[in-house]
């Protein structure tokens, strides 16, 4: 049985006084920090649970932010380009109570604490790069053998955004016939990771693919934190095929982007840095069929100049050739002229010969008594030899 003395109390007795220990013992609040788990502000207000997972335990407060409180801490948090979503990890002042209608305990929010959820992915984010480092996966995609000219894109982005029409757009406006394929995939939240990994692999697989482009619009950086996730930037390290990336605006710089062949600032950025490879090869090829054609018709002048100087000699070679042979030919009458003997016994000279004809050279040839001839220019005289 239940004395009298006992002391027994209402449901809403019980509450206040429980509230009023809370409120005396805590002051006007506190300090909590944890991960947000089952995010929603559908309504005006916002709720969610803060959960700590400590060795395979876990423990959860169910947390409120009045629709006042919200628009007091937006600006706070826009300063920081932070929005609050599942997996988000937190530090939020408050109190707690009991809500009595319900019996239930609550957490309602009245300020939050950027720098700790900056400061809680800028840890992620090293953890991740560091594995990457030691997979050999942060460089990898840096070390895929480009296309000379990459006209079959593979283009990863939501479609129907902004991000996928100004891509669109810049690639067309370049005037250049690139063979785009596009994948759409989720660029924000839970699905975005398997989405985004999934497409990478397929276009890699595919062998009418030269270069794949990975795009998204601006947004928070929490908007932007699959990102930054283990799973697609170990795609694109293990990516075949060389990765340009355009994710958020010109002040966002994801894993992503750091492990990418080349990364953007935005999107157009991205689709200008494809058509400019593309206009560079061609720049260089005109470049080049200008120095052939300047080669050839250099070489055309001057073979054009040998050979007039050619026919020029052709023409003026025949009398060049005639008037040597003419004094060639003067020349060896001139000495077979000298050699004539008329010629040589009109200057003095006189040829004797024997009875029978025979040139007298010596003493020797004709005996006393042999009767010789000598001829001189103008006649002949017949001797008898005496000694």
């Amino acid at each position: 049985m239940v004395s009298d003395e006992e002391l027994t109390l209402s449901v809403s007795q019980y509450i206040d006084i429980v509230n009023r220990v809370l409120k005396d013992s805590l002051g006007e609040g506190v300090w909590i920090q944890g991960e947000i788990e089952g995010f929603n502000n559908r309504t005006k207000h916002t709720y969610f649970n803060v959960v700590e997972r400590t060795n395979g335990k876990k423990a959860a407060v169910s947390v409120a932010i009045w629709e006042f409180n919200m628009k007091r801490l937006k600006p706070l948090l826009d300063k920081h380009r932070l929005t609050l979503a599942d997996g988000i990890k937190v530090r939020l002042f408050g109190s707690g109570d009991i809500y009595p209608e319900r019996g239930s305990f609550g957490f309602k929010v009245s300020n939050i604490d950027p720098r700790f959820t900056l400061g809680d992915l800028a840890g992620q984010r090293d953890e991740i790069v560091q594995k990457l480092k030691l997979a050999g996966l942060y460089d990898a995609n840096k070390r895929v053998t480009p296309p000379v000219v990459p006209m079959r894109i593979a283009l990863l982005t939501s479609i129907g955004s902004a991000a996928h029409a100004d891509t669109l757009h810049e690639l067309e406006a370049s005037g250049i016939g690139f063979d785009v394929q596009v994948y759409d995939v989720r660029v924000q939240g839970e699905d975005a990771a398997p989405t985004v990994v999934a497409a990478l692999q397929q276009a890699a697989q595919r062998s009418d693919i030269d270069l794949i482009m990975l795009v998204r619009g601006g947004g928070s950086k929490t908007d932007l934190l699959a990102f930054d996730t283990e799973e697609i930037a170990a795609a694109i390290g293990k990516c075949a095929k060389p990765v340009f990336t355009g994710i958020g605006h010109e002040i966002d710089f994801s894993i992503a982007d750091e492990v990418a062949y080349r990364a953007f600032k935005t999107p157009t950025a991205c689709a200008a840095g494809v058509v400019e490879m593309v206009n560079e090869f061609v720049q260089l090829t005109e470049d080049t069929w200008a120095q052939i054609a300047s080669a050839a018709s250099d070489l055309l002048q001057s073979a054009e100049h040998d050979l007039i100087r050619t026919l020029d000699r052709i023409r003026h070679r025949p009398m060049d050739v005639l008037n040597l042979a003419a004094q060639t030919l003067k020349g060896a009458s001139d000495r077979l002229r000298l050699l004539d003997p008329v010629n040589t016994m009109a200057r003095g000279w006189s040829i004797t010969r024997d009875a029978h004809g025979k040139t007298v050279r010596n003493v020797g040839q004709v005996a006393a008594g042999e009767q010789i001839t000598t001829q001189l220019s103008d006649g002949t005289i017949t001797s008898t030899v005496n000694s």
